[in-house]
């Protein structure tokens, strides 16, 4: 999938950047990204997202994305209604739904999510939900704290923490994910690219080991841009991605 998707990327990078300016219907940036995992446990991504202006202060982000672990792939949709009332702040609720290809399973999740400004080179997200994926009805809770450092105006740090635990009578599973990257953008363009070394702990049910792995990618974004948090996206929403990576997942 990966490999089918770069001439996607490629293209995106040769359209003109005031083709996505803002629009009169609000349409105000789009991005598209790619990334690939290494390891037994490493996930191929693909993410289109697309920002829209509500009112001066509010916005909704629509996300359409796709993740390969292997025999089965899994496609997502989510919404992100925030309120972005300063260029330092953004937060707001967020809903999504996945569907994993030749299975009847389903997931969704909900919950609340933010970025924050801090200082004048960085800033902080954080994000918790739940959710349930079926057949089994295993609900789950996650969350995620992540943070991004500006080296140069072209070049910066990222670090994130996130956790998904499904505790049922039949079924339990806790995934821990801790990862350190890089972003760098190729000159004054719109592609951004990234990598970064994660290690995610596993414990419940069945057993699977650990894994420490490297993620490459490539971002492409066109649309408003400007300083503070304002314009920056916020993260796909895919807590299962790891468990479903180790096909841990009680399907009865």
């Amino acid at each position: 999938m990966f490999k089918a998707l770069l001439p996607a990327a490629l293209l995106l990078t040769a359209l003109p950047q005031n083709a996505t300016a803002q629009s009169s219907l609000g349409f105000t940036a789009v991005s598209f990204s790619l990334e690939k995992g290494s390891g037994d446990f490493g996930v191929t991504r693909a993410d289109l997202n697309a920002d829209f202006a509500i009112t001066d202060v509010h916005g909704l982000q629509i996300d359409l994305g796709a993740s390969d672990a292997g025999p089965r792939w899994r496609g997502d949709l989510a919404a992100h209604l925030y309120m972005a009332p300063t260029e330092r702040a953004k937060y707001g609720l967020f809903a999504a739904v996945g569907d994993t290809s030749h299975e009847s399973q389903t997931s969704w999740a909900i919950g609340a999510e933010g970025i924050w400004a801090v200082g004048a080179r960085g800033s902080v997200s954080a994000r918790a939900g739940l959710g349930s994926v079926k057949p089994g009805s295993n609900d789950f809770v996650f969350a995620r704290l992540s943070a991004r450092y500006a080296l140069s105006s072209r070049t910066a740090l990222t670090a994130s923490l996130a956790a998904t635990d499904i505790d049922e009578f039949s079924y339990s599973a806790r995934e821990t994910t801790a990862s350190l990257g890089l972003r760098h953008r190729i000159g004054d363009g719109p592609v951004t690219l990234s990598a970064r070394i994660e290690h995610s702990a596993f414990s419940g049910s069945f057993a699977s080991k650990d894994e420490t792995r490297v993620v490459i990618g490539l971002t492409t974004r066109f649309g408003a841009t400007g300083h503070g948090v304002r314009n920056q996206p916020f993260a796909p929403v895919r807590p299962l991605d790891g468990l479903f990576a180790r096909g841990t997942f009680a399907l009865d």
